[in-house]
């Protein structure tokens, strides 16, 4: 359990980690982005020239000896030395941040050798971890795919979080013309999102308050985690709203009613309805179990440029239960769009009197069958002649 932050602490700390290629590309995207004071973006590689054009104002390099500044050659325990190497550094920032988040990319070098580390180096601080990680497309071949699985099990073991971007579903998802550059920007886009809902709630006192303290009480529950922002302007339908949170289609498939604990935020000018704002919550309710943690927050932001804001964090869905989901499940808890089609017509429906009568006809004539055999072949001719 995580120490709890002492209530008359300031404004909360916030450290982003950007670990590997894959990580300092989405440390670059946030840093365009209009993030809060209390957020630092910190940039992390082994790659001395990858780390020269990172945007953003802090910069550890990483494993100096261990990688010469040459990266780690996409082997993860390269990426774990390195870490190792420049723990004094890591630990220094970690130490410093209420919560952290870490994000990289799976199946590599760094990230995956670098990233579990840094996770355990948090828990022994006792300080929330957050890990947003990709994993890679099928077309990069086998080996890539299960040194990213061995990475993502690892850090499930120290991280509060784990949420898995997987790069196949940027094919699914996204309109097969969408660029590369773009494709990564809408992937990145899930951490943004979430970083400014997050830093909107905890920063600031809202109508119905969420703390840094209930932050941290949700994501204690260790294992993997699903997070999204959804955006409702006027005039749209709010269940659609709700269902855009919960079920990203860029996110790793995951069945939330085993979700431990889960935080909403809600963001809406002074318009929103208590209708709205019930039914947001009695719909997360029928998604998770009735023991879940279940923190639900409003914020008014009369300057908002959409009707409502939603941030969603459910967590604890652990590994040994199975939270994933394969394709039928998934799309068995899509939201019903049209009428369940009757399972049987009338005409299909079996009538069960029949049935025994014709079973017990069936059954009469197999055991007169079988005594006939019993009986000697001349014996059954003699008798036919008669």
């Amino acid at each position: 359990m995580f120490d709890l932050v002492p209530q008359n602490s300031q404004t909360p700390k916030i450290a982003v980690f950007g670990v590997g290629g894959c990580g300092c590309n989405t440390i670059n995207q946030l840093s365009q982005s209009p993030l809060a004071d209390n957020v630092e973006l910190i940039a992390v590689n082994t790659d001395a020239q990858s780390l020269q054009i990172s945007s953003c104002s802090t910069r550890l390099q990483i494993g100096l000896e261990a990688t010469k500044g040459l990266g780690a050659g996409a082997r993860p325990q390269k990426g774990y030395e390195a870490a190792q190497e420049s723990q004094t550094q890591l630990r220094e920032h970690i130490e410093l941040a209420d919560v952290i988040f870490v994000t990289g990319g799976m199946g590599g070098g760094t990230g995956t050798g670098a990233i579990p580390f840094m996770a355990s180096i948090a828990k022994e601080f006792n300080k929330p971890l957050v890990a947003v990680v990709t994993s890679p497309f099928s077309f990069e071949g086998s080996q890539r795919g299960q040194l990213a699985q061995a990475g993502v099990d690892e850090l499930i073991q120290y991280a509060s979080a784990v949420i898995v971007l997987p790069n196949d579903q940027l094919l699914k998802a996204l309109d097969k013309k969408i660029s590369v550059v773009n494709a990564f920007y809408e992937s990145n886009r899930i951490l943004q999102d979430v970083l400014q809902g997050l830093t909107t709630t905890i920063s600031q006192s809202g109508l119905i308050n969420i703390d840094l303290n209930d932050f941290i009480a949700v994501v204690s529950h260790q294992g993997r985690a699903a997070m999204g922002v959804a955006r409702q302007m006027a005039g749209e339908d709010l269940q659609l709203t709700i269902d855009k949170a919960l079920k990203n289609p860029l996110l790793e498939k995951v069945n939330l009613c085993k979700a431990k604990g889960a935080i909403v935020s809600v963001m809406a000018t002074e318009s929103i309805e208590l209708s709205q704002y019930n039914s947001i919550g009695e719909t997360l309710l029928k998604q998770l179990e009735p023991s879940a943690m279940v923190i639900i927050g409003l914020t008014i932001v009369p300057e908002l440029d959409c009707e409502l804001e939603l941030m969603v964090i459910a967590t604890g869905m652990q590994e040994a239960e199975n939270g994933l989901l394969d394709e039928h499940n998934a799309e068995a808890d899509e939201p019903q769009t049209k009428p369940l089609k009757t399972r049987f017509d009338t005409s299909e429906l079996l009538n069960l009197h029949d049935f025994l009568k014709q079973k017990a006809v069936i059954g009469a004539n197999e055991d007169r069958h079988d005594e006939e055999l019993e009986i000697p072949t001349y014996t059954r001719n003699q008798r036919a002649a008669n």
